[in-house]
């Protein structure tokens, strides 16, 4: 029997806020000041490019760009 390794569980679908700046080609103020001004909806830090509640996770389990970044 083989024994799993405590610590905790990777999300494979999870992006840093870091990774997901770089994807979107924009700085993160930018991307806050489209959200907050209701320009789009709030992105997912996620690899599936999910939509969310400000205070949201998406189905795979990534918290919104607001939340990651402590702003809700």
């Amino acid at each position: 029997m083989t024994q799993r390794k405590s610590g905790p569980i990777c999300n494979p679908y999870r992006l840093s806020l870091d990774q997901f700046v770089k994807l979107d080609g924009r700085t993160l103020d930018e991307i806050l000041a489209a959200v907050v001004c209701d320009v789009e909806p709030a992105p997912a830090l996620c690899t599936q490019l999910c939509e969310v509640e400000w205070d949201g996770t998406c189905p795979h389990g990534c918290p919104s760009l607001l939340r990651a970044a402590g702003l809700v």
